[in-house]
């Protein structure tokens, strides 16, 4: 056993020393430091944009601002990405990350590390997100190392995600495992969605999955608005689904009204329902209020529909009113 231990340390030390050997050239000088690194396919490319309507007029991004309208489309070459960190008094306190093909604008020096390895930049943004502990430039770090191509991007978000971490942080990991590292990522916030003890983080990874429906999770969110142990789950999973835009959540989410028996649940189905995109919400909203419902319900249904204001909705309420 210890001999196994002794490798498994072995093993370790050329990260860890990698990673030392990062922090040290990162924090050489003031001001902002960058490197690049090899990309997932599945982060797509991450730039800024200025839109002026639904035409983009800028792309880039500026390092010195505060606000960023950043875009991440998914397709073609996975490329590369760019890791930009500030060093102020010896200390990184910004991180960004972007396409290589973003251009960037900033007022002071830019100075490239060359020769990174992408195990060592994981480590070494794990690091800084762990000091963070759920501060600003924690999801920054968080969101840069999950767009690593390697596996050992996986294992640090595993990590970030551990129960004993903070729950902004196991949020922020859970949130770019399902947005950056395509089916495993999805697979594991799934487990998280079934299996973890903290119902805010179980909602929040059925949240996450309904993000990545490419993958195929609506009948997974389903299957958790009908078992998970909490009310205020299987209500917000319900939610979720009419989020989708797949033809099934109608009927789906009034059968769950159907077999729930907890009361905030069901109310929060019918407005689940009323989120339904076009004529949907209304035509399910009156299949509530015509159908085999307690009366709570129905008068939960009747006040989303006289919220909706579309002429089906108004054409029904006028009838029932005569």
């Amino acid at each position: 056993m210890r001999i196994v231990f002794a490798l498994l340390l072995l093993g370790a030390a050329p990260f860890v020393s990698a990673a030392e050997d990062l922090s040290r050239r990162i924090v050489a000088n003031e001001g902002w430091v960058s490197w690049q690194v090899p990309r997932v396919a599945d982060a797509g490319d991450s730039c800024c944009h200025t839109i002026h309507g639904d035409v983009v007029s800028r792309r880039g991004c500026d390092l010195d601002g505060r606000q960023w309208n950043i875009n991440s489309s998914t397709g073609g070459d996975a490329g590369h990405l760019v890791v930009y960190a500030h060093v102020r008094g010896g200390v990184v306190d910004k991180i960004r990350a972007f396409s290589a093909t973003c251009p960037v604008r900033t007022a002071e020096p830019l100075r490239a590390i060359d020769g990174v390895d992408p195990a060592a930049s994981v480590n070494w943004l794990a690091e800084h997100a762990r000091r963070e502990r759920g501060k600003k430039d924690d999801d920054e770090a968080i969101a840069a190392l999950a767009s690593h191509a390697t596996p050992v991007a996986m294992t640090a978000l595993r990590d970030l995600a551990a129960p004993e971490r903070p729950e902004k942080q196991r949020q922020a990991a859970l949130f770019w495992m399902g947005q950056a590292r395509g089916a495993e990522g999805v697979n594991a916030v799934e487990r998280y969605a079934r299996d973890d003890a903290d119902a805010d983080i179980r909602e929040h990874a059925v949240f996450v999955l309904s993000q990545a429906a490419e993958h195929g999770t609506y009948p997974r969110i389903l299957a958790i608005a009908g078992s998970d142990r909490s009310a205020e789950v299987r209500g917000q999973a319900l939610f979720w689904l009419a989020q989708m835009e797949d033809p099934r959540a109608g009927a789906d989410i009034i059968a769950a009204i159907r077999r729930e028996t907890d009361p905030e649940a069901r109310e929060q189905a019918v407005f689940a329902l009323s989120q339904l995109d076009d004529d949907e919400g209304d035509k399910a909203l009156i299949a509530v209020i015509r159908g085999d419902f307690p009366r709570e319900v129905k008068q939960k249904a009747v006040f989303w529909l006289g919220q909706s204001g579309s002429d089906t909705a108004i054409a029904f309420l006028d009838d029932v009113l005569k």
